[in-house]
């Protein structure tokens, strides 16, 4: 049952802007607010408005932020596509791994910038 972004599952509701999609892909941050920084991780969903990763280290809530994703290409692939995001924290959670934590952020804007492997 949906009703304006209201989405209704056994008793649950859940307001979501957009459709969330189950990902696992590399993920690289790079900036948080004008600090330069290299930490690596793995999404696990992904939507036109934002993404849920983890990754190891400590990210405050609001902070703003620089990611790239790494998208998959073919067998035949002769570049690889990463999806440049600036957006900001949303969510910080321990994930029960240790020193792993679940971060959400908005995507605010993209880019898809194509890197050649030779």
């Amino acid at each position: 049952m949906v009703h304006g972004g209201d989405v209704a599952f056994a008793g649950v509701s859940e307001r979501r802007k957009s459709q969330r999609f189950d990902l696992t892909l590399p993920i690289h941050v790079v900036r948080l607010s004008e600090k330069s920084v290299s930490l690596v991780g793995r999404t696990r969903d992904v939507s036109s408005g934002g993404a849920y990763f983890v990754v190891n280290a400590d990210l405050d809530e609001g902070t703003p932020i620089e990611f790239f994703v790494t998208l998959q290409g073919g067998i035949s692939s002769v570049s690889k596509v990463r999806l440049r995001c600036l957006g900001r924290v949303t969510r910080a959670e321990k994930t029960g791994e240790e020193g792993h934590l679940g971060v959400a952020a908005t995507i605010d804007r993209y880019q898809f910038v194509r890197e050649s492997l030779n």
